[in-house]
C-alpha cells in the first residue's frame, strides 16, 4: 500500500496503478479504478497479490467492489480471483479523415463550459449531476470526484451542454489524447429523448474532436443499450472488436 485516508488511497503502485475510493452514492462498495486496464497491453499482478488488494479493501471496511472498464485480457485476471461481470460495454469509433458534416443549426447548437477542467460553476454542476443521475439511475451516476477525474483524464477536454429555455436537457464531455477523441460521457434528460438532443451533442463533440487534430472518435456503450447503439451508429460510429468490462465482487 502507497498511500491512504479512511477507506481510499492508492494499494498497488507497479506496472499497473490501483487505487480506491467509495463508489458513488453507495459509500460501503469500493471503486477500485486500475489505470490502463482498459488496455489489452496492461498485465494485472497475479492472484496472491490480487487477494492482498481484496484483503485491504475488507479491512477498511468495504463489503463489496467494483472496478473501472476492463480490458478483456485484465477481467480474466480479476475473473480468476472471483470477480463476475457486472456491466458489459461495446466500443464504437467513427473515422473523420475529412471535416465532419453536420448540419446544426446555431440557435440549438450545444455551448461550451468554459474552463471546465479548472472550475465548474456550483449550480452548472449541480444541474449536469442531476441531468446525470436521471439519465444513469442511482446504481451508475457520476459524482463531483468521478466526473472532476473524467475531466482531467485526456489531454484536451470540451464540456458542452445543450439548454431549452434556459433548463439544461444534456450534456457530452470529450476529450483528446494524441489523434483519438473519447467520448467519455453523454447524458440526455429523460423529457429530452428523441428529440434531437443526443444527436446534437455526439456530433459536436465529433466535430471538436476533428478540430482538434483527431483522425477518429470513440465511445462505449452498453452492449444491451439498443437505442444508443442505434444512435451512435445513425452518426457512422461502427462497433469495434474488443470491447470493456466492469466487475464486481462480495467481500467476505
Amino acid at each position: 500500500m502507497v498511500e491512504q485516508i479512511p477507506q481510499r488511497g492508492v494499494i498497488w503502485s507497479g506496472s499497473a496503478q490501483a487505487s480506491v475510493r467509495p463508489w458513488a452514492g453507495r459509500p460501503s462498495r469500493a471503486f477500485l479504478i486500475i489505470t490502463g486496464s482498459h488496455s489489452p497491453d496492461t498485465e494485472l499482478p497475479g492472484p496472491e497479490i490480487l487477494g492482498q488488494w481484496l484483503a485491504t479493501l475488507s479491512r477498511w471496511g468495504y463489503g463489496s467492489v467494483r472496478t473501472s472498464a476492463m480490458s478483456p485480457q485484465s477481467a480474466l485476471s480479476l475473473e480468476e480471483v472471483g470477480f463476475s461481470p457486472a456491466q458489459q460495454l461495446q466500443l464504437l469509433r467513427v473515422k473523420h479523415l475529412t471535416r465532419p458534416q453536420f448540419d446544426i443549426p446555431r440557435d440549438i447548437a450545444p455551448q461550451r463550459i468554459r474552463r471546465a477542467r479548472a472550475r465548474i460553476r456550483s449550480s452548472v454542476m449541480t444541474e449536469i449531476l442531476e441531468i446525470d443521475r436521471l439519465a444513469f439511475g442511482d446504481e451508475w451516476h457520476l459524482d463531483r470526484e468521478t466526473l472532476h477525474e473524467a475531466l482531467k483524464a485526456t489531454r484536451h477536454v470540451r464540456l458542452l451542454v445543450s439548454r431549452r429555455h434556459g433548463e439544461l436537457e444534456g450534456f457530452v464531455l470529450v476529450g483528446t489524447t494524441g489523434t483519438t477523441g473519447f467520448i467519455q460521457r453523454l447524458a440526455v434528460h429523460p423529457d429530452a429523448r428523441r428529440s434531437g438532443v443526443a444527436s446534437r451533442l455526439i456530433a459536436s463533440a465529433v466535430e471538436w474532436s476533428f478540430r482538434r487534430g483527431c483522425t477518429n472518435t470513440v465511445v462505449n456503450t452498453e452492449t444491451n443499450n439498443l437505442a444508443a447503439l442505434s444512435l451512435y451508429r445513425s452518426i457512422g460510429f461502427t462497433e469495434m472488436k474488443q470491447g470493456l468490462t466492469v466487475l464486481e465482487k462480495t467481500l467476505s
